[in-house]
């Protein structure tokens, strides 16, 4: 399609002179790259049938959504910061509960599940990066056996892995006798003086990049170094810096990422009309989960620059230049699995067996407890789509903290100022002006820059009239995408007015069908509470402190074991209060129940 006929397809006026109208496709042919074994032991694992193959699993698992942290031959080849040991050895990976997996064709450098190898569109130059399998996927162990859950939020500590990153990189340029042996096996049959001196100038290069990315997300001073830890990530925190600091080149443009989450899972993403855990981002079909992947590979090095046009631009119009290295096919893949994933069911062949009579019961009490909240849907319905429920946080009274910081952190607006928020629609930007709202005007510049791409991505198929003609599609998507911005500036304004006197009447939590929930433990939206058992407790009654990181599950509250593990989870903070982003407190349907009522329905949670 010619620029001009793709113009003429719009009738937004000045679409093209507003984003830009070049493409993310390869300019240059990807750098060939050999399967290289996998170091330690991998694990044999067993599946549960959760509607995809595992040739589907291996592709979820492997495919680039754009993500680049590190050229891929360096993630193979580097050392951790203290040891000769490889970094992505699978007992380093392990004690950070990413999943170690073989070296294999999608998976040429014996990598761990969801670290994908991304061929740069303008470059060709191979990176390694993140995929949503690195924070989807668990493996949940019981009595010896090591069951693999597709789409289950993972126990992986994201901070402590980019931490011992950037200390591995820092250490690698430092010390003489570990950069050898990192730019021989780098550089192969390439080593030379002239190379080797190369590789190390952009090794500084890179890891200063990496270094700016660790002080830019990181804590304030009084927060303790773990607060963050084990099963949980401030993501929005992320991906608002990824906006605000990088995309728009200015690293005092931030806000600290204080409220981390529990990693929700898959099953049933596509399905809800809206996502996020504070139901910020309308699931309008095809946008919906375009601009969501967009922003979720933002979040985790997936590159975004937003530029000022040059003034002869601005004069006509154009504002803004959007670049990335998300890819859009890729995303569409990975959406398209995700479509069909399913929730997975308690394994009776390796869990105790549930007592029926007690679920039965249990049953009529989650009706009048938790349906109105949590609908039940039957598994043979999860494909179809559902409207989640919304409940008032001043309602819920559970840690505020995280929609706080999505819906108030601010920003400094830069060249934007003036501009549309959504490009197409909504407010001028001010001065300073909400966070979030910078990554998705950035997103929002990607899909509209390649319309073409994003109908692709998107698995929209070419369309014909009666008479075999083919009919443009382009159309009903910009459609849907003014929708779907019409529908996100709404919400937002409603939240966001709540910012100015610090009541939450708008601000919600999003309560979805529980399917599966056995397999996602810790609970509440910030992983404030181990297991089931706990959460059917009076909030003041609950634990205050217990263990994250086993892998071991408790089949009796329904939970991962909490004696032992690699980190305190710690409602509390030093001065015996309850940490901001911490609270175990609220979420108190049910708690009035009996104990014998409690059993019962959580017996009955384990048939869901």
């Amino acid at each position: 399609m010619s620029k001009l006929h793709f113009a003429a397809a719009l009738s937004v006026v000045g679409l093209l002179t507003t984003i830009g109208c070049t493409t993310n496709r390869h300019t240059a042919p990807p750098d060939p790259i050999q399967v290289t074994p996998e170091q330690g032991q991998v694990p044999d694992r067993t599946w549960l049938d959760q509607g995809w193959s595992q040739e589907i699993s291996e592709n979820f698992w492997f495919t680039n959504q754009g993500s680049q942290i590190i050229p891929y031959t360096w993630f193979v080849w580097l050392e951790q910061a203290d040891s000769t040991q490889l970094f992505r050895h699978s007992e380093h990976m392990e004690s950070l509960r990413y999943l170690p997996s073989k070296a294999s064709e999608k998976n040429p450098g014996g990598l761990p599940i969801g670290f994908a190898r991304h061929s740069n569109q303008t470059t060709g130059e191979n990176w390694v990066g993140m995929t949503c399998a690195a924070c989807h996927t668990n493996q949940i162990d019981y009595k010896g056996t090591k069951i693999l859950v597709d789409g289950a939020p993972t126990l992986a500590n994201f901070v402590l892995f980019f931490d011992r990153l950037v200390a591995a990189l820092n250490k690698t340029l430092n010390e003489e006798a570990k950069f050898e042996r990192f730019a021989r096996n780098v550089l192969g049959s390439g080593y030379n003086a002239t190379t080797k001196n190369d590789l190390k100038q952009r090794l500084q290069e890179i890891a200063l990049q990496t270094a700016q990315r660790q002080a830019v997300n990181a804590l304030p001073k009084d927060y303790p170094q773990d607060f963050t830890s084990y099963a949980r990530l401030d993501a929005f925190g992320n991906i608002q810096n990824a906006g605000t600091a990088f995309a728009l080149n200015d690293l005092t443009n931030k806000n600290a990422p204080t409220g981390p989450v529990s990693y929700p899972f898959l099953w049933g993403t596509h399905q809800s009309d809206v996502v996020q855990w504070n139901a910020s981002a309308p699931n309008t079909p095809i946008v919906g989960p375009l601009v969501r992947n967009i922003g979720e590979v933002v979040g985790v090095f997936g590159e975004l620059e937003i530029k000022e046009a040059p003034f002869i631009q601005r004069v006509f119009g154009k504002h803004a230049r959007y670049s990335s290295t998300v890819d859009m096919i890729g995303l569409g893949n990975l959406e398209s699995w995700v479509k069909t994933l399913r929730s997975p069911q308690w394994p009776l062949e390796y869990f105790p067996a549930i007592d029926t009579e007690k679920a039965a019961k249990g049953a009529i009490l989650y009706k009048q407890e938790c349906a109105s909240c949590h609908q039940v849907i039957p598994r043979d319905k999860e494909h179809l789509d559902y409207i989640a429920n919304q409940t008032l946080i001043s309602e819920l009274r559970t840690d505020p903290v995280t929609a706080n910081n999505a819906s108030c952190h601010m920003a400094k607006t830069l060249f934007l100022e003036g501009t549309k928020e959504r490009i197409l629609i909504g407010s001028k930007f001010q001065a300073v002006d909400n966070a979030i709202d910078i990554p998705v005007n950035g997103v929002v510049g990607l899909v509209l820059k390649d319309l073409p791409l994003a109908l692709k991505a998107g698995n929209i198929p070419e369309r014909t009239d009666a008479n075999g003609n083919k009919i443009s599609v382009v159309k009903e998507l910009e459609n849907l995408l003014v929708q779907h911005l019409k529908k996100r500036g709404e919400k937002a304004d409603e939240v966001e007015a709540d910012c100015v006197d610090g009541v939450y009447d708008g601000g919600v939590y999003k309560g979805r069908p529980l399917n599966g929930i056995w397999a996602t433990a810790p609970y509440l939206h910030n992983g404030s509470v181990p297991n089931l058992y706990e959460l059917m407790k009076k909030p003041e009654q609950r634990v205050t402190e217990f263990w994250v990181g086993s892998r071991e599950f408790d089949p009796v509250n329904v939970g991962f074991d909490t004696t032992a593990g690699l980190n305190k989870f710690k409602v509390n903070g030093s001065g015996g209060k309850i940490m901001p982003g911490n609270s175990n407190r609220g979420h108190s349907y049910g708690t009035d129940l009996n104990d014998e009522q409690k059993w019962q329905v959580i017996e009955y949670m384990k048939t869901l």
